[in-house]
């Protein structure tokens, strides 16, 4: 087991508890402030009762796996063997079954497919021999799947590389903390929102930082296969994803996890090693 091995089980363990605990908040937020548990959530529509407990029942389903992998990857660490790695294998397959049941019912669905492809990839840890070679390749291929489409698509779309999407997310972030939500920054108010629209040098700053997220994903999906030095790729995925948060910064924690997570086991064996 090495050490960039076990910075990707403990990503994937914490993104997996991070967003479980979004969902049980969630789920209490709505039972204690909403009428009838109903809610209504922007590309999800009305929360009902019964959803809302199917919803409550399968993060701590998900929170159960995620205990019993690291109950597993302990018992690993500490007495290295074939009876706990087959018992890591094992709390693998559980918590990706119990994911992959969670997504039915999640808005989060890139965040779930990320952290079921890291789940895989470290399942295959377990296997004996050349294990830890398919986990990394495996993990290459996700990762440069992420990073190169989300890349190339921000490359292709006028609106995004313009920074109209930026603007419109920094719009609808101010609007979103105005009215009391605490998963968007408080910053900037509306009236300096308001005076800022009205600027040239905005849209310019967003083109930019737009142009810049759209060549440094490209980038990164280039270092997963193997193109960059693993230091380089990752200094560069930390800088990226700690850009995110600006964005979101409760939301997007478990996604940055998992990506980080499929990043740092893709360095161990990429799909074009230099």
């Amino acid at each position: 087991m090495t050490t960039t091995q076990t910075a990707a089980e403990l990503l994937l363990l914490l993104a997996v508890t991070w967003q479980a605990a979004l969902t049980l908040a969630d789920c209490r937020t709505i039972a204690r402030r909403y009428p009838g548990g109903r809610a209504y959530c922007l590309g999800r529509g009305w929360t009902a009762p019964a959803e809302l407990a199917v919803r409550r029942r399968l993060a701590l389903n998900v929170l159960t796996g995620a205990a019993a992998l690291a109950a597993t990857t302990g018992l690993r660490w500490a007495v290295p063997g074939p009876a706990s790695t087959a018992a890591y294998g094992i709390g693998c397959g559980l918590l990706l079954a119990l994911v992959l049941i969670e997504r039915r019912h999640s808005g989060c669905r890139f965040t779930t497919v990320c952290v079921a492809e890291l789940t895989t990839a470290l399942g295959l840890l377990a296997l004996p021999g050349p294990g830890p070679v398919a986990a990394g390749l495996l993990a290459s291929f996700c990762a440069a799947q992420l990073y190169l489409v989300a890349g190339i698509r921000k490359l292709r779309s006028a609106h995004f590389i313009t920074g109209g999407v930026l603007i419109d997310n920094l719009a609808y972030n101010a609007v979103q903390a105005a009215a009391g939500n605490r998963d968007f920054p408080a910053w900037p108010s509306l009236g300096a929102l308001s005076a800022m629209l009205t600027r040239p040098s905005l849209r310019r700053l967003c083109r930019a930082a737009a142009l810049a997220t759209a060549t440094t994903e490209v980038t990164l999906g280039l270092a997963a296969l193997g193109l960059l030095p693993a230091p380089a790729a990752l200094t560069l995925a930390v800088l990226v994803h700690g850009a995110f948060l600006l964005i979101s910064p409760r939301r997007i924690v478990p996604f940055s996890m998992a990506s980080l997570g499929l990043l740092l086991l893709a360095t161990t064996h990429p799909l074009l090693p230099t």
